[in-house]
């Protein structure tokens, strides 16, 4: 008959010992790392040539694909309620390609790019809760890097020219790509789930605005440039990303 009395004993000295999940306080250092995918939400005008008959080719347009890379957040409590967040990651790499009459035309480039994402960042529940849900705003700018064209654009060029402006075959030799970079704005939503003081799990999800000016350089065979093609493309991805957090 002692035996639930003990056991009750035993139990009730033991609590003190068991570790509670606190809320995030003013002066906290959180970091996060996990998988993060940049999902684009794409579009393009048509290309632009500045060729006389060609001036516009309607319809050709372009379409960026999604990445995964390593992503890594950083967040500073200002006070118990407000932050200031950070979106880093490893370079992401994304295809270029064909939209519009271009669809199925495969592969015509490629570039890689940094996203860094500065926000302010809500967390509305009370000291004790497991559970931190957050939501921020704040800027984005987008670095592009190592663009790339493929043989695929350069044959689909020379194939347009030739049948609006009735060049040779093979009057264009070689392209390249380069990608203006992009200031614009961001939100997020977020949360965190403790399962320490200090150790957690995360999920959070961004919308970012990039928008980005498209220059094609157009060569010939001898190196001239024929022309410089552009596109104004907008990318605007969901960012989606799932790993740990650690307090500090």
């Amino acid at each position: 008959m002692y035996r639930p009395f003990k056991f009750s004993v035993l139990a009730a000295s033991m609590l003190p010992t068991v570790p509670l999940a606190n809320a995030y306080e003013a002066g906290d250092f959180i970091g996060r790392a996990g998988a993060a995918t940049v999902d684009p939400d794409s579009s393009s005008s048509s290309l632009r040539t500045g060729l006389t008959g060609l001036e516009v080719v309607p319809g050709a347009r372009v379409k960026v694909e999604s990445d995964t890379q390593l992503g890594l957040t950083f967040t500073y409590m200002v006070t118990d309620n407000l932050a200031v967040g950070l979106l880093g990651a490893t370079p992401f790499k994304h295809d270029i390609k064909g939209d519009g009459i271009l669809n199925g035309a495969g592969k015509l480039g490629e570039t890689k790019h940094l996203p860094p994402t500065l926000t302010l960042q809500y967390f509305p529940m009370p000291s004790g809760s497991k559970f931190q849900p957050y939501i921020g705003a704040g800027v984005n700018y987008t670095n592009f890097f190592e663009e790339k064209t493929t043989q695929t654009l350069t044959s689909t060029i020379d194939g347009v020219a030739q049948a609006t402006l009735g060049t040779p075959a093979g009057t264009v030799d070689r392209t390249d790509l380069t990608l203006d970079d992009s200031f614009g704005v961001a939100a997020e939503v977020g949360l965190d789930y403790m399962l320490t003081d200090n150790v957690g799990l995360n999920a959070a999800v961004w919308w970012l605005d990039i928008d980005t000016d498209a220059d094609i350089g157009i060569y010939a065979a001898d190196g001239s440039r024929i022309t410089t093609g552009k596109l104004d493309v907008e990318i605007d991805p969901w960012v989606y990303m799932v790993g740990v957090s650690y307090r500090f």
